[in-house]
């Protein structure tokens, strides 16, 4: 069975809240003690989706006759096509579009601490959001990294900003952008299946499976090799259509881009990283950035 705590996590990371999270990890672990990985990922979203009917109907219960908002923009339907250039355009999503409504650390301090707390009724999570959410709730400590994170992205600023004073997201909601394997590399079987089950997908990554291996495993397609756990096999090995080969998905998903479902998204998200040598945050564009001021160093 995998840790509640490392269930809690990927939860949480996908978009979840952490009393929800919490809520799912626990119960399923009650109920499927001893569970291989791949069933008790199963129940794990089993569980989620009883957890949020449950919590649906009681506030369903308490907001008879209120007001749904509608939505403001076109289904999602692939990256490439909303984050190209005609597409962006149209829905005013493109960087060059907005301005990012500050221009230093403490003038987003000020942006932050000015946001709207009302959400709509069928708010939905865009996935830029479940993508740092974790800084999103981490304070003060966190703020050098959202500033970072909506300086180099100030089409989502303006889109957290509205969705904070009641509106929808004009971006994607369906977790298709937060996708780091490559469908094409899968049996064909698989690839459709997970394009039709987005969530599964991204739980597999969440728990450093190979996505495959995670799906042939469930149908009794593999078996793991006796007296191997069956966790550390599904994150240590990786199908080819030759033969099963040995990888670290943990280090292979934790460097992988956002290639998003469709394998086109590859620049959906301008990130930055963190090099200890010299603790400085190196944005995307190589430039380094002091962690504390948020300021560019010479």
């Amino acid at each position: 069975m995998l840790d509640i705590s490392q269930a809690t996590n990927m939860l949480t990371s996908l978009g979840v809240s952490s009393t929800m999270a919490a809520k799912a990890a626990e119960r399923t672990a009650q109920n499927h003690a001893g569970a291989d990985p791949v069933t008790f990922l199963k129940e794990l979203q089993t569980t989620l989706e009883q957890l949020s009917a449950e919590a649906a109907q009681g506030t369903a219960a308490g907001t008879t006759g209120a007001t749904t908002t509608a939505a403001q923009t076109k289904p999602y339907q692939s990256t490439a096509a909303l984050y190209s250039s005609k597409g962006a355009t149209e829905t005013g999503t493109t960087q060059a579009a907005v301005k990012a409504p500050f221009s230093n650390l403490e003038e987003f301090r000020e942006w932050e601490s000015d946001l709207g707390d009302t959400f709509a009724e069928d708010y939905e999570v865009p996935d830029y959001v479940r993508m740092i959410s974790m800084s999103l709730s981490g304070g003060d400590q966190e703020v050098v990294g959202r500033y970072m994170f909506f300086k180099n992205h100030p089409e989502f600023a303006a889109d957290y900003e509205a969705i904070r004073s009641g509106k929808l997201s004009k971006f994607p909601t369906d977790g298709s952008t937060l996708v780091k394997s490559d469908l094409t590399e899968m049996p064909s079987e698989t690839a459709s299946f997970y394009k039709k089950n987005t969530a599964r997908l991204l739980a597999a990554e969440g728990f450093n499976m190979d996505p495959t291996l995670a799906k042939m495993r469930t149908d009794g397609v593999v078996e793991v090799p006796d007296g191997v756990n069956p966790s550390e096999w599904l994150m240590n090995n990786r199908w080819t259509p030759d033969e099963i080969v040995a990888q670290n998905n943990r280090v292979v998903f934790a460097r992988a881009p956002y290639i998003g479902l469709d394998g086109k998204g590859a620049d959906t998200y301008r990130l930055t990283t963190y090099d200890s040598a010299t603790n400085s945050i190196i944005n995307f564009d190589g430039i380094a950035y002091d962690p504390v001021t948020g300021e560019a160093k010479a």
